[in-house]
């Protein structure tokens, strides 16, 4: 029997004591984050209490309950120290979430070099305060997401060393809350030129995922669903780099952002089974902690997939991340052993 296989019968089974006694039994390399279990299976809904009136519907239309879910929190949230979308969690028992906390306002009224020379120290350690409070204290926290884009005030490229010495202060900041052991999340975009993400790494002590935003859009000339996998696979912030920079530097990867569908701008496929195909392989594959599919409508960009949306993408997705693929593996495993 697979090792694969045998792993997801176990959890399907809830046998935690013999899967713990199959991982221990293997010879290991260096431990990394989210190598010992499967990868946590999260979604984006929407913020806060969007989220958690989403949520119920989706876990039927998937026929399980997620892992985690994925959390944005605003300048103007982070500078009170609000507690709305913290509570919603917390009301809707899920206590398992990825806060994504912004570097600067949005305005332009602040630099990097101001967060770095402690500025800001205050709001993170307030709203630390809160998380520990609410008993999210051991959550993931994405500090200063797709840095490596413009499009975000907190972009690297203005000033990389500058953001560097912030994003230390602030996992250091964090730190110092009494309870508080989060998990801190580097996440680039997946991008094919622009500032390289390597001159903006704070450094393994102040890291413990290497995170990747990943969509399925169009690069080159070949937009079949096999060209733009093998693009996104080799471009200059895509898969293999993330693999590779975080095998280098002892950490496990993530994908808090991920999805397929058609972008405004950028464009992209109506429905793609073989992106989502290739996903399911790549996650099982690799020493993924977690991964969260962004099941949310935007002006410009649609990536959902329940209610019959792109029906060849979500018919994949439900076969390799719905509630039916634990138990299918939990049948072949009982049948081939």
């Amino acid at each position: 029997m697979k090792r694969r296989t045998l792993i997801a019968s176990l959890v399907a089974a809830g046998s935690l004591p013999a899967l713990r006694n199959l991982v221990a039994s293997e010879p290991r390399a260096p431990q990394l984050l989210g190598s010992a279990s499967p990868a946590r299976l999260g979604v984006y809904l929407g913020a806060g209490c969007t989220g958690t009136e989403r949520l119920p519907e989706y876990q039927r239309w998937l026929q399980r309950d997620v892992d985690q879910t994925l959390e944005f929190v605003s300048w103007d949230v982070l500078k009170a120290a609000g507690t709305w979308g913290i509570k919603c969690w917390n009301t809707a028992g899920q206590k398992t979430v990825v806060y994504s906390l912004p570097m600067l306002p949005p305005d332009h009224s602040a630099k990097l070099s101001d967060g770095a020379a402690g500025k800001f120290d205050d709001l993170f350690s307030r709203y630390a305060t809160q998380l520990v409070k609410w008993g999210f204290g051991e959550s993931v926290i994405r500090i200063g997401w797709e840095f490596n884009a413009n499009w975000y005030t907190w972009d690297a490229s203005k000033d990389p060393q500058s953001w560097i010495a912030y994003w230390r202060r602030i996992v250091e900041t964090m730190r110092k809350t009494p309870g508080a052991s989060f998990q801190y999340d580097w996440c680039p975009a997946a991008a094919a030129s622009g500032f390289v993400a390597d001159k903006a790494y704070p450094g393994d002590d102040y890291v413990d995922i290497v995170g990747l935003d990943f969509y399925n859009m169009p690069i080159g000339k070949d937009n079949s669903p096999e060209g733009r996998w093998a693009a996104r696979m080799e471009m200059q912030h895509g898969l293999k780099w993330q693999r590779d920079f975080a095998h280098a530097h002892g950490k496990p990867i993530s994908m808090p952002e991920w999805g397929t569908g058609v972008h405004k701008k950028w464009g992209g496929p109506a429905d793609d089974p073989y992106f989502i195909d290739r996903m399911a392989a790549w996650i099982s594959d690799n020493p993924v902690a977690y991964h969260n599919y962004w099941e949310y409508w935007a002006k410009d960009f649609d990536t959902r997939l329940a209610g019959g949306r792109q029906p060849e993408a979500s018919a994949a997705y439900l076969r390799h991340f719905g509630g039916s693929a634990a138990h299918g593996a939990s049948a072949a495993s009982a049948k081939n052993a």
